[in-house]
């Protein structure tokens, strides 16, 4: 198994015991589990190390002259890519031996604040110039599941936490969604 492998079974180990227990019937299986995602991950720390170090490169020409800076550089992309590629694996999961109310409540306790979309909404108000275009106001309405109108309405209101609070109806909609999604 690759270091990776170890890292996603002894968080999967600590924070979804019961999870773990689920996962496979033997010692062997779940080896073998953790070892092909161990490798997908492994894959997908090369890829994007690949990717930030050609894009980093081709920003910084000097880099190329300097080996020392070149170094840094290739370890600053796979440490990126690492830090990415974790974090993908190591996302919230649900406990199977919880209820669907005691999943809910746990989901409640870790997701993103609805506060937050009110901060985008903020921050594209303040900003000189358009921050999001279109393709990326419908992707940030489907990954808070809620309707682009609503989005687009949150974003040109003069005071976006308040649309959102008198719009609590569509965000705990919206929530629910959301939960089902990942637990589904």
């Amino acid at each position: 198994m690759t270091h990776y492998a170890h890292r996603i079974r002894e968080h999967w180990e600590r924070y979804a015991p019961n999870h773990m227990k689920t996962l496979a019937a033997s010692s062997e299986e779940l080896e073998t589990l953790f070892s092909e995602i161990g490798a997908e991950v492994l894959g997908e720390v090369s890829s994007l190390s690949e990717d930030m170090a050609r894009v980093m490169l081709a920003e910084m020409p000097e880099a190329r002259e300097d080996y020392l800076t070149q170094v840094a550089l290739l370890t600053t992309a796979r440490k990126i890519a690492e830090e990415i590629a974790m974090t993908h694996q190591l996302a919230w999961m649900p406990d199977p031996s919880l209820d669907l109310a005691e999943a809910r409540q746990e989901w409640e306790d870790t997701r993103p604040n609805d506060e937050n979309l009110a901060d985008l909404a903020l921050q594209a108000q303040l900003s000189d110039y358009p921050i999001y275009s279109t393709s990326e106001m419908e992707e940030l309405a489907r990954e808070w599941a809620v309707p682009i109108e609503f989005l687009n309405q949150m974003f040109e209101a003069e005071i976006p936490y308040r649309f959102m609070m008198e719009h609590q109806d569509v965000m705990a909609e919206a929530a629910t969604i959301r939960f089902l999604r990942e637990v589904g």
